[in-house]
């Protein structure tokens, strides 16, 4: 059971070595938090940061998800375990930035066009993100960035189960095998 509760950070000695608790939600829910260990250099970022996998944001703003991404930067970890994927370096902070730099930039030239979030996602050339697994989440990253444009609040709920369902109709249109 949780006794201690913080804000942005707190700072913990585990067996001699310095533990530090950093609040950076919300990116992927409201409670992200790193756990940094500056003495080995060793950040486990939690789903803050996915790994040759395609994140999903299901509270907060492309904006706060990219500063909890330049938080990671600047601690200069050696070692990151994120949330999803193997363990990396500062490669994957880069390589998960610009992809939602990348999908919140086609998003809105769709947006702009009329498109619906579900045929934008359908659309949007993934180019080396492609790979990643669960490829067809793009369309959460293409509907959070939908609601960002309609002012709508970064807390709204989501229908999950109409979620699944356009990625699950993302998935068949490109020819995706199917993971969540």
């Amino acid at each position: 059971v949780p006794t201690t509760l913080f804000d942005d950070r707190h700072r913990l000695e585990l067996d001699g070595t310095a533990v530090e608790l950093i609040h950076v939600g919300p990116a992927h829910e409201a409670c992200d938090t790193l756990v940094w260990i500056p003495s080995e250099g060793v950040l486990f970022a939690g789903d803050a940061l996915f790994r040759g996998c395609t994140p999903i944001g299901w509270t907060g703003t492309y904006d706060n998800w990219l500063r909890a991404l330049e938080r990671i930067e600047e601690l200069e970890p050696t070692v990151i375990v994120p949330g999803h994927g193997p363990i990396c370096d500062l490669e994957g902070v880069r390589e998960q930035r610009a992809y939602l730099e990348y999908v919140r930039s086609e998003a809105r030239t769709f947006h702009e066009r009329g498109v619906s979030a579900l045929e934008a996602a359908k659309r949007i050339d993934l180019g080396p993100w492609a790979e990643w697994s669960a490829p067809a989440r793009v369309y959460m990253n293409v509907e959070r960035a939908y609601r960002e444009l309609r002012g709508d609040p970064p807390d709204a709920p989501w229908n999950k189960p109409g979620a699944f369902d356009a990625i699950y109709r993302v998935a068949r249109s490109r020819g995706d095998a199917l993971v969540f």
